[in-house]
C-alpha cells in the first residue's frame, strides 16, 4: 500500500510541475511579447515625434520664406512637377531631383515641402469652375513631407497671404494716441493699424484710440463728397453674399492698447443688400481689449456694441512682431522684389535716406510739369506708369 502511494504521489508533483512550467512559459511569453509590443510603441511614438518636428520645420521655414516674398520651396532641389498635369503632382523622398534637409540634432530625421500659388498653378484650387481664378490670388497650399527611418508623414496648410504694408492703412502709427479723442464727424475709410509702442506691455492698460460720438471706421468709401470721389479711382470689389461690392480691404489692428468706444461710434457696419459696398470690417485684432460706455464689462477684455467684422471682435493681435514704424534710416527695400540694394560708397546697404537722396534723386526730371487748379489730377508716386493720363 506505501507503495502505490508513493508512486501517485509522485504522479500528482509530476503534474504540478508541468503546470507550472507551462504556466511560467506563458506569463514569461505574455511578458515577452508586451515588451516587444511596447517597446514597438515607444519607437513608433518615437518616430512620429521626430517627423512631427521635421513637418513643423518644413512649414516653418516654407511660411518664412513666403512672407519674405520667396516662392516656400524647400528642400526641392531641381525638381518640378511634370509639366501641363491635369491634376496635383507632389514630391517624394526617392524622387531623384529632391534635395531633402535634416535636423541638425536628429540627422536621421530629413524633410522638405513644396508650396503650390494657387493663382499660378494651372488648376481650379477653390473650385470655383475657373482655373486661376482673381479670387485665388495670395493663396497658398503648402505641402510637407518628413521621413524617419523610412517612416513618411505628410500634411498640408493653406495660407492666404494679407499684404501688411504700413501704407495700405489710412491710419498707421507706432506709438497710439496720446490722450486726444476722436469725437463727432470724424469718419475714418480704410484700415487702422497702432503699435501702442509708447504703452508698457502689462502694464495698466492704457487706450490706444479713443472713438466716440459718431466717430467711425469703415470699409467703404460711402459718405465721401463726390467732388472728392472723382478725384481717385475706384475700390476693388469682393462678392458679399453673391454681390460684387466695393471694399477698401479695411482692417482694425492694435497691438498694445485698448479701443475706447462711446456714444454712436461705430467699426464697420452691418451688410446691407444692394448698396454695392461692403458693410463689415475685413477683420479686426485687437489684442488688449476694449473700453468704453458703449462696451459691456465682462471682466476680462470687454464686449464692444458696434463692431461689425468678418472675424467678430475678440482676436488678438495677429502679427507679432513682423511691422515695425519705418524710419529712414533702416534698410531700403526694393518695393517690388523686397531686397536690400547695396551701398558701395559705404560697404552697407542703403538706408531710405541714402537711397532716396543718392540715387532716387540723382535723375530728376528736368522737365515743364503745369498743373491747373481747375483740372482733375492724379499722380502716384511709388509707380508713375500708374498715373492716369486723362487727368493730367
Amino acid at each position: 500500500m506505501g507503495m502505490i502511494w508513493r508512486k501517485d504521489n509522485e504522479g500528482v508533483a509530476l503534474l504540478t510541475a508541468t503546470i507550472l512550467v507551462a504556466i511560467v512559459t506563458l506569463v514569461l511569453g505574455a511578458l515577452s511579447l508586451r515588451a516587444i509590443t511596447q517597446n514597438r510603441q515607444v519607437e513608433s511614438y518615437v518616430q512620429y515625434k521626430e517627423c512631427y518636428q521635421g513637418l513643423e520645420a518644413a512649414l516653418t521655414m516654407a511660411r518664412a520664406q513666403l512672407e519674405m516674398g520667396g516662392e516656400g520651396q524647400i528642400g526641392m532641389g531641381t525638381w518640378q512637377p511634370p509639366e501641363n498635369a491635369e491634376e496635383l503632382v507632389l514630391p517624394d523622398f526617392d524622387d531623384n531631383d529632391v534635395a531633402p534637409l535634416q535636423i541638425a540634432s536628429m540627422p536621421r530625421v530629413e524633410f522638405m515641402a513644396y508650396t503650390v500659388d494657387w493663382m499660378n498653378s494651372g488648376l481650379d484650387n477653390n473650385g470655383d469652375g475657373t482655373v486661376d481664378s482673381t479670387a485665388e490670388n495670395w493663396t497658398y497650399s503648402v505641402y510637407s513631407f518628413a521621413r524617419n527611418r523610412g517612416i513618411v508623414r505628410r500634411s498640408e496648410a493653406v495660407f492666404r497671404a494679407t499684404d501688411v504694408n504700413v501704407w495700405r492703412n489710412a491710419i498707421f502709427g507706432g506709438t497710439g494716441q496720446s490722450g486726444g479723442l476722436i469725437n463727432g464727424n470724424v469718419s475714418i475709410h480704410g484700415s487702422v493699424h497702432l503699435l501702442g509702442n509708447n504703452i508698457p506691455a502689462g502694464g495698466t492698460a492704457v487706450t490706444a484710440i479713443d472713438l466716440s460720438g459718431t466717430a467711425l471706421i469703415h470699409n467703404n468709401w460711402a459718405g465721401m463728397p463726390s467732388g472728392l470721389r472723382q478725384r481717385i479711382p475706384s475700390p476693388p470689389t469682393t462678392v458679399v453674399g453673391g454681390e460684387n461690392v466695393e471694399t477698401l480691404d479695411a482692417v482694425l489692428r492694435v497691438r498694445q492698447g485698448l479701443v475706447g468706444m462711446s456714444g454712436n461710434s461705430e467699426i464697420g457696419e452691418p451688410q446691407v443688400s444692394g448698396s454695392g459696398i461692403k458693410g463689415p470690417m475685413d477683420g479686426t485684432y485687437v489684442q488688449d481689449g476694449w473700453t468704453g460706455n458703449s462696451v459691456t464689462d465682462d471682466g476680462g477684455r470687454g464686449i464692444p456694441s458696434r463692431v461689425t467684422s468678418d472675424n467678430g471682435w475678440d482676436h488678438t493681435y495677429d502679427l507679432g512682431n513682423r511691422v515695425s514704424m519705418p524710419f529712414l534710416d533702416d534698410d531700403w527695400r526694393d518695393m517690388y522684389t523686397g531686397n536690400r540694394v547695396h551701398n558701395p560708397d559705404t560697404g552697407t546697404w542703403y538706408t531710405h535716406d541714402e537711397y532716396f537722396t543718392e540715387e532716387l534723386a540723382g535723375t530728376p526730371y528736368d522737365g515743364d510739369i503745369t498743373i491747373r487748379a481747375n483740372q482733375n489730377f492724379y499722380y502716384n508716386a511709388n509707380r508713375p506708369e500708374d498715373s492716369n493720363p486723362d487727368n493730367r
